[in-house]
């Protein structure tokens, strides 16, 4: 996460943090991974290298959701 605010500038951090934010509240995996994409889809346009960022660290930040629903606070 502090990379992709190193990307968003001061004044859109917490914008930016709010719409990343949104693909970690995702029940399943396919929703986060959906919700991720659509938001790297919807900054892309203004910041680019911060979207790009979101599309290779996809798989990484998003590993979790995986395992069963019950073992991810533990892993929080």
């Amino acid at each position: 996460m502090r990379n992709a605010m190193a990307h968003a500038g001061k004044s859109g951090r917490r914008v930016v943090a709010a719409f990343v934010g949104t693909a970690f509240a995702q029940d399943d995996e396919a929703a986060a991974r959906a919700q991720c994409r659509q938001v790297a889809d919807q900054i892309r346009p203004k910041l680019p290298k911060l979207a790009a960022l979101l599309d290779e660290a996809e798989p990484d930040v998003l590993a979790y959701m995986t395992f069963p629903k019950e073992h991810r606070v533990k892993i929080h």
